[in-house]
C-alpha cells in the first residue's frame, strides 16, 4: 500500500506534464452570406510535414467545434462540409488555449445549383438523432394547416385527438427555428400553423437542457419537431385569416341537419431574432385548435366515469366537439444574443357530446359475462395557460434556464347510460342477470403551477462542468358530484327482482406537491473518455379528501368518505462514464436508489362518527442501470441503443381505499399497502439514408419488463356486478417494433413509402371466485376491502378463490403507399391493415378475439396555378372482420375545390360525401375484449373564404413542386405534368 503513493504522485506529475504540452482548439463554424451555424462538418488539424490529420471531429449542431489536447507544434486546421469550399488556416499550438472565434465558410459556386436541386428533391434525409423532411415535396393546398402536411409525412402519424406521433414516439413540442412555440403543446402549431409557411421539418430525439450541456446522456429525452420557416416570409408580418359555414348532409331519415361553422386566424411576425404569432380558433367541426388541459384534469377526477375515451377505426373521432381557443406566443433575443426569452397565453372552451353502444365479453373459467351498454354524455371546460421560457448566458461558461408555468380553469360533465349483463354457460343460450342504469353529474375546478430552473456551469476546461436543476409542481383538484345509479337484479330460479339505488352527492379534492432536484458534475479523463456524477432527491405529497352524502336523508355514506395522504422520496446517486471519438459514443452508469413511501388512510366509524386513521410505510433499495451505445457507421448509416431503469409510485386514486360506485355494475377500490414498481426499458434505432437515391429506412425497436407491477383483482358478485382492487403482481413484459421507409422508384416522379409496426404484450390479472358478497351488506364496503387485503394475502384463502389470468396481446400495422409528385399533382394509392388478438388463460373459449381493420386508400392534389385552382380529393374504403356483431364496409371520400383571388382563396369541401363512417373502439384487458361504437361528425358540406396578407399573399413565393427539384430525373419535360401549363 506504501508502494502505491508514490506511484500515483509521479502519474499525476506526468499527467500534469502531458496536459502542459497539449492545447485545445475550438471555434465556430457559420456561413459567410446568411450567418446561419454550419452543423455535422468535418474539422481537422495535421501536423506539418504529415499526411493523415491527427485528430478530427464534427461541429454540434450549434456550428461548435473543440479539439482537445493537441501537442505543441505547427498544424493545418481544415474545415470540410458538403456544398462549402473547404477552410484552411495555419495553426501554431504554444502554452495556451486557441479559440478561433467565427470561422466563415463560402459556398461552393460549382456545386450551389447542384445542392440546391439535391436538397430540395430529397424529401427525407436522416442526420444522426434527426429526421428530416422537406415540406416543399409534399403537395399542399393554400387552406391546409401543419396537420395536413404531418399526414403525408412518412413515419409520422397524427389521431383524431390530436396527438402525434412520429416512428411510435409521442411528439411533446413544436419548435420554430429552434425556438420553442407555446411550450408543451404542440396542437397548437399542428392544428393552425399554415402548411405554407414551412419549408423544413425536423424530427428530433432531443436530450434533456441538462444533458446537451454536460454532453452526458440522463435518459431524459423527448421527440420534438421543429420547423424552418420559408426565407421569404422571415421578414416581417405575415398571416392568413379563413372562415367557413355550412351544414350537415345526414345519410339517415329523421336525423336533422345542423349548421357548421369554422374560422381561425394565425398572424405572425418572423424575423431572425424575433417571433410574435397570434392565433385565433373556433368551429364545431371537432377541431379543438390546442390541447385541453383543463379538460384533461376533470377526466382525471372522474375516474370510471366518460364515454368515448377510444379511438376506433383508423383514428376516427368519437363524439362531436364545439371548441375556441385563443393563443399568443413570442420569443425574442436579447442582450446580443445572450438572453433568449419567451411566452404565452392561451384561453381553450370546450363542449363535447358522445353517444355509444358497447358490449363486452368476460372471460371467467366455466362461463362468460356479457354485458352491453347504451349511454350519451356532455363534458364542457375552459381553462387558461400562462408560460414563460428564459434562456440567459450571463458568460461564455455561465446560463441559467427557467420555465414557470400556471394553469387554471373549471368544467362540468353529465352521464347517462342504460346496461344489461347476461350469464352465457357456454352451452345454453345467455340469460340475463341485471339491468342497471347511471345518471351522474358534477362541476370541476382545477388550477396547477409549475417552475423549472436549470443552472450551468463550465469550469474552466472543456467537458468540466457543473449544473443544478429544480422543477417544483403543484396542483389541486375539485368536483363536486352527484351520482345516481341504480340495479335490478333477476333471480333465475325464482324469477324474483330486487332493485338497489344509489343517490348521492359528493366532494372530491386532491392536492398534490411535488419537487425534485439534481446536482452533476462532469470532468474529462482524456482520449475521449469523461465521467458524471450526480445525486439526485425527488419528493411528492398527495392528498384526497372525498365526503359523501345520501341525498335523501342528507346522512354522511361513511363507506365512501375518507381522507388519504400519500408521501414518498426518493435518492439518486449515481455514476456514469462516457467514452466517445469520431463515430461511436458509449455510456455506461448506475444509481442507488433509496425510496421511501408513507400512507395514511382515514376512515370514518358510523357508529360513533369518529376518524379512524390507518398508516402504511415502505422501504425499498432500487439499482438503476445505465446503457447508451451510438454507432455512426458513414454519413448514411447509424445505430442507437438505450437501456434504463427506473423506480415509480402507484397514483392517488389506485391508493385510495373509497370505492367508485359511479357505474353500480363496475365497482372499484383502492389499495394503500401497494408498494412501488421498477421498470426495465430497452430501445435501440438504426437509420439509414442515401442522399443520392433520396432513400431512407428507419428501424425502432423497444422492450420492457416491469418488476412487481400494479395489476387489477377482479371478481363478480351473482348479480354480474364486478369489483377489481389493485394489487402489487408478477413481472410483465412487452415488446415493440416500428419501422418506415421511403424509397423511390428508380428517376422517375414515383416513389414507395412504407410504415410497419408490431407490439406483443404479456401481462397478468387475478380473478376471484366463489367470493362471498354478503359481507358488503353485514360490514360495509371498506370493511370489506381491508377482510379482502388480508385474504388475499392467505396463501389458503388465495389458493381457493384466486385464479391468475395471463392475457397475451398481439397486434400488427401495415400501411403502404405507392406516391406520384409532379409538377402539379401529387397523388397517391395504398392500403393499410390493423391486427389485434388476445389470449386468455382463463378462459375456455377464444372466439372473437381477433379483429381486422382494412382500408384501400387514395389520394390527390393537384394545383393548376396559373388559373388559380386547386383540387383536393382523399378515399378510403374500409372494411373489418372479426368483431361481435358484423360491421357493414364503408366508403369515406373527402372532397375540395378551391379558386385564388390574388391573396383571397374560395373553397368548398365536402367531408364523408358518402355519408358513410362510423367509429369502432376495440379493447382487450385483462380477462375481457370489449368493443364500442360512438357517434362521429358525418357528412356535412363548408363554404370557405381566407385571406393572406404579408409575404404569404403571393402566389409567387411558392417553392417550385415538379421538375429538377420534385425528384431525381424528373426535369420540365419529363413525365407528370399532371395538368395544364401555365
Amino acid at each position: 500500500m506504501k508502494l502505491l503513493k508514490p506511484a500515483a504522485v509521479i502519474g499525476l506529475l506526468l499527467t500534469t506534464c502531458f496536459a502542459a504540452l497539449a492545447q485545445d482548439i475550438k471555434g465556430v463554424l457559420l456561413d459567410a452570406n446568411s450567418g446561419e451555424v454550419l452543423s455535422f462538418a468535418t474539422v481537422s488539424v495535421t501536423r506539418d510535414g504529415q499526411e493523415k490529420p491527427n485528430k478530427y471531429v464534427l461541429s454540434d449542431e450549434n456550428g461548435v467545434f473543440s479539439l482537445e489536447s493537441v501537442r505543441k507544434g505547427n498544424y493545418t486546421l481544415k474545415a470540410e462540409l458538403m456544398g462549402y469550399i473547404t477552410y484552411t488556416q495555419t495553426v501554431e499550438v504554444a502554452s495556451e488555449d486557441i479559440d478561433l472565434g467565427e470561422i466563415k465558410m463560402n459556398v461552393d459556386a460549382e456545386s450551389l445549383d447542384e445542392a440546391r436541386v439535391s436538397a430540395v428533391g430529397n424529401p427525407v434525409i436522416i442526420k444522426k438523432d434527426t429526421i428530416e423532411f422537406n415540406a416543399t415535396s409534399f403537395r399542399t393546398t393554400d387552406n391546409d394547416v401543419l396537420e395536413d402536411l404531418l399526414k403525408k409525412l412518412p413515419g409520422v402519424e397524427v389521431s383524431e385527438d390530436g396527438s402525434i406521433t412520429a416512428n411510435g414516439e409521442t411528439i411533446s413540442k413544436i419548435t420554430i427555428d429552434g425556438k420553442t412555440f407555446f411550450l408543451d403543446d404542440p396542437q397548437l402549431a399542428s392544428k393552425n400553423i399554415p402548411a405554407k409557411m414551412v419549408e423544413k421539418l425536423k424530427v428530433i430525439q432531443k436530450k434533456s437542457e441538462q444533458a446537451e450541456f454536460t454532453g452526458i446522456d440522463d435518459g431524459e429525452e423527448e421527440t420534438v419537431i421543429d420547423l424552418t420557416v420559408r426565407q421569404g416570409m422571415m421578414q416581417g408580418l405575415i398571416g392568413n385569416v379563413q372562415a367557413g359555414i355550412g351544414a350537415d348532409i345526414p345519410s339517415q331519415e329523421g336525423v336533422e341537419s345542423e349548421i357548421r361553422y369554422q374560422g381561425n386566424a394565425f398572424i405572425g411576425h418572423f424575423t431572425e431574432s424575433d417571433q410574435l404569432s397570434l392565433i385565433l380558433n373556433g368551429n364545431n367541426t371537432n377541431n379543438r385548435g390546442s390541447g385541453n388541459f383543463s379538460g384533461d384534469m376533470m377526466s382525471a377526477m372522474m375516474g370510471g366515469m366518460g364515454m368515448g375515451s377510444g379511438q376506433g377505426g383508423f383514428g376516427g373521432s368519437n363524439g362531436i366537439t364545439t371548441s375556441y381557443m385563443a393563443g399568443v406566443n413570442g420569443a425574442w433575443d436579447a442582450f446580443d444574443d445572450k438572453m433568449e426569452i419567451g411566452g404565452n397565453y392561451v384561453f381553450n372552451s370546450s363542449d363535447r357530446d358522445v353517444e355509444e353502444e358497447s358490449t363486452q365479453t368476460t372471460y371467467l373459467t366455466d362461463h362468460n359475462l356479457i354485458y352491453d351498454s347504451k349511454g350519451l354524455s356532455n363534458t364542457s371546460s375552459l381553462g387558461h395557460r400562462f408560460g414563460l421560457r428564459l434562456d440567459h448566458e450571463f458568460s461564455e461558461n455561465t446560463s441559467i434556464l427557467f420555465e414557470p408555468q400556471i394553469n387554471f380553469g373549471s368544467g362540468s360533465y353529465y352521464e347517462v347510460s342504460r346496461d344489461s349483463t347476461y350469464y352465457d354457460d357456454l352451452v345454453n343460450d345467455p340469460y340475463k342477470l341485471n339491468d342497471a342504469f347511471t345518471n351522474n353529474s358534477g362541476v370541476n375546478k382545477n388550477v396547477s403551477a409549475g417552475g423549472f430552473l436549470l443552472f450551468r456551469q463550465r469550469l474552466g476546461i472543456p467537458g468540466r462542468t457543473l449544473t443544478a436543476m429544480l422543477n417544483v409542481d403543484y396542483s389541486n383538484n375539485e368536483i363536486d358530484g352527484i351520482n345516481n345509479n341504480g340495479t335490478t337484479s333477476y333471480d333465475q330460479e325464482t324469477g324474483v327482482a330486487t332493485e338497489e339505488i344509489v343517490n348521492q352527492n359528493f366532494t372530491n379534492q386532491q392536492n398534490t406537491l411535488s419537487l425534485n432536484g439534481n446536482v452533476t458534475y462532469t470532468e474529462p479523463l482524456g482520449n475521449g473518455f469523461y465521467v458524471e456524477a450526480h445525486y439526485g432527491y425527488s419528493y411528492s405529497k398527495s392528498t384526497s379528501d372525498k365526503e359523501t352524502f345520501d341525498v335523501e336523508t342528507g346522512d354522511k355514506a361513511y363507506d365512501y368518505s375518507n381522507n388519504v395522504v400519500n408521501e414518498s422520496s426518493t435518492q439518486d446517486i449515481g455514476v456514469n462514464a462516457l467514452f466517445q471519438n469520431n463515430g461511436f459514443r458509449a455510456q455506461v452508469g448506475v444509481s442507488l436508489m433509496p425510496t421511501k413511501t408513507f400512507n395514511s388512510t382515514t376512515s370514518y366509524d358510523e357508529s360513533d362518527g369518529s376518524f379512524s386513521p390507518r398508516t402504511y410505510e415502505d422501504n425499498q433499495l432500487n439499482f438503476s442501470p445505465t446503457v447508451m451505445i451510438m454507432g455512426d457507421f458513414n454519413d448514411n448509416t447509424n445505430m442507437r441503443l438505450f437501456y434504463r431503469g427506473s423506480s415509480s409510485q402507484p397514483s392517488t386514486s389506485q391508493l385510495m381505499p373509497v370505492p367508485d360506485n359511479s357505474n353500480p355494475l363496475s365497482i372499484s377500490f383502492g389499495n394503500p399497502s401497494l408498494k412501488p414498481y421498477f421498470s426495465h426499458s430497452l430501445r435501440s434505432d438504426f437509420r439509414y439514408s442515401n442522399r443520392e437515391k433520396y432513400s431512407s429506412v428507419n428501424l425502432r425497436l423497444n422492450g420492457s419488463l416491469v418488476q412487481n407491477p400494479i395489476i387489477n383483482a377482479i371478481w363478480y358478485g351473482t348479480n354480474g356486478a364486478s369489483y377489481s382492487m389493485p394489487f402489487n403482481g408478477p413481472t410483465r413484459g412487452s415488446l415493440s417494433g416500428n419501422m418506415f421507409a421511403n424509397i423511390p422508384i428508380g428517376s422517375s416522379d414515383f416513389s414507395i413509402s412504407n410504415s410497419t409496426s408490431a407490439s406483443y404484450s404479456n401481462s397478468t390479472s387475478y380473478v376471484g371466485t366463489n367470493i362471498d358478497m354478503s359481507l358488503y351488506d353485514s360490514d360495509g364496503y371498506y370493511s370489506f376491502m381491508e377482510q379482502f387485503i388480508e385474504d388475499f394475502n392467505d396463501p389458503d384463502y388465495y389458493a381457493e378463490h384466486i385464479a391468475e389470468n395471463l392475457t397475451q396481446t398481439v397486434s400488427f400495422n401495415e400501411r403502404l403507399r405507392f406516391i406520384y409528385r409532379g409538377e402539379f399533382l401529387e397523388a397517391s394509392i395504398g392500403g393499410r391493415t390493423r391486427m389485434n388478438k388476445s389470449w386468455y388463460s382463463i378462459a375456455t373459449t377464444q372466439d372473437q378475439t381477433t379483429t381486422w381493420n382494412n382500408q384501400l386508400s387514395s389520394s390527390l392534389t393537384w394545383d393548376w396555378e396559373s388559373a388559380g385552382i386547386s383540387m383536393e380529393a382523399d378515399y378510403e374504403y374500409n372494411w373489418y372482420r372479426g368483431y361481435s356483431s358484423e360491421q357493414p364496409d364503408e366508403h369515406v371520400l373527402d372532397l375540395e375545390i378551391s379558386k385564388t383571388l390574388g391573396s383571397m382563396t374560395i373553397a368548398l369541401r365536402g367531408y364523408d360525401i358518402l355519408g358513410q363512417s362510423k367509429n369502432i373502439t376495440v379493447t382487450d384487458e385483462s380477462n375481457y375484449h370489449s368493443e364500442a361504437i360512438n357517434n362521429t361528425l358525418g357528412r356535412y358540406v363548408v363554404l370557405s373564404f381566407s385571406w393572406r396578407f404579408g409575404s404569404m399573399g403571393s402566389r409567387g413565393s411558392r417553392m417550385p413542386m415538379g421538375g429538377p427539384m420534385g425528384g431525381p430525373g424528373g426535369g420540365p419535360g419529363g413525365p407528370g405534368g399532371g395538368g395544364p401549363r401555365p
